[in-house]
């Protein structure tokens, strides 16, 4: 075996939510329900959908390095400076670049248990370390165990707000009060991969600790992720994106790999960004599907977690029987990866959410 770093042992390649491709090439299965990946189910907006039949023509030309206008809009929706705003292969290669810069060496790396399991994963293959700060019993997170928790060792802590898998998602308030108390030596990433859904029930915009509307807040050193992926429904051309001061942003790019956003991905972000309409549409259509899968699991007298995002974390005996079950009736959904016993469904069009709680009555699920 040729040589290789030996904190790559312990890696586990990441595993997505099942494609529906790959579903029907093992089960034969046409019809399929696909509740894994936390995807929009609308798709994109019209207009995106337009532009990118425009600029295929352009897919043998190299893209625009730098983003410029896709750069300018981003920075003209956010109101911060174009310099403050860096792009990624969707936000997980943002995740990768900070753990490249800020934990190679064994830099110790901060985040809770059940957090989004790419955490893990960056600081792993780039050489550093990590330490889980446990969950309350009700799967909430205080924030002030991170501040104990930190260390001479440590740099960076990373928040995805909401949580991915759990749904929980901590307050404005409780952010202020924790960025007062950061230390210097530490950079906060607050991932921010599913706040359109949450920005309507009382999570933090956390770009205002960017912008630094609140005088009562001094400056830390922060970095908030977005993506394009799910309320804008470009999952497929993965474009996602971070935002800090102007010092943070340029050691990033030191690390950034050359082209690393598609032409295509460019302009259909910047199409995106202009149709709002179609965001708010989205956003409100998942709070129905919410309602609708909180109410059939209630009946059923399924235990849940209630969510700010756009899926669901939900208690099943047997939970990886009940998975693949589930997928032998054309119904994907995914292991709540870190929770026995949890499965997650991500909520899709209200037929897509009725033919996932008839695929539980089918299995027999029911605490009832």
């Amino acid at each position: 075996m040729i040589e290789h770093p030996k904190y790559l042992k312990n890696v586990q390649i990441y595993q997505p939510g099942k494609p529906i491709e790959e579903l029907q090439r093992e089960l034969g299965i046409n019809e399929i329900v696909k509740l894994a990946s936390n995807e929009n189910p609308f798709g994109c907006s019209l207009f995106v959908k337009k532009k990118i039949e425009a600029e295929a023509t352009n897919i043998n030309r190299y893209p625009d390095g730098g983003a410029y206008y896709l750069r300018k809009a981003l920075s003209e929706f956010l109101v911060v400076d174009p310099d403050q705003i860096i792009f990624g292969n969707g936000s997980n290669e943002i995740l990768d670049m900070i753990a490249r810069v800020f934990l190679a060496g064994g830099k110790e790396a901060l985040f809770f248990q059940g957090s989004f399991v790419v955490y893990k994963l960056v600081t792993q293959i780039n050489g550093g370390k990590f330490r889980e700060i446990p969950l309350e019993c009700d799967f909430s997170r205080d924030l002030n165990k991170l501040l104990d928790a930190i260390t001479p060792e440590t740099r960076v802590i990373f928040i995805d707000n909401p949580c991915n898998p759990t749904g929980f998602a901590n307050k404005k308030e409780e952010f202020n009060e924790f960025i007062k108390n950061l230390p210097d030596h530490v950079l906060l990433v607050i991932d921010e991969a599913y706040f359109e859904y949450a920005r309507h029930h009382g999570v933090p915009d956390s770009v205002n600790y960017i912008r630094r509307i609140n005088p009562e807040i001094p400056e830390k050193n922060i970095i908030v992720l977005r993506t394009f992926s799910k309320a804008y429904g470009l999952a497929g051309l993965r474009i996602g994106y971070g935002i800090a001061k102007k010092e943070i942003i340029e050691i990033l790019e030191k690390v950034r790999q050359p082209f690393n956003t598609n032409h295509l991905a460019q302009v259909a972000a910047i199409e995106a960004l202009k149709d709002q309409e179609f965001v708010e549409f989205c956003v409100q259509e998942n709070e129905k599907g919410k309602e609708q899968l909180y109410e059939g699991l209630e009946r059923r007298g399924i235990e849940f977690i209630p969510t700010y995002a756009n899926f669901i974390m939900f208690k099943v005996d047997n939970a990886r029987e009940i998975y693949e079950n589930l997928l032998k009736l054309g119904i994907i959904v995914r292991p709540a990866f870190g929770f026995d016993n949890y499965l997650r469904v991500s909520i899709g069009r209200q037929d897509e959410n009725e033919k996932f709680l008839k695929a539980l009555d089918k299995l027999g699920i029911s605490c009832k």
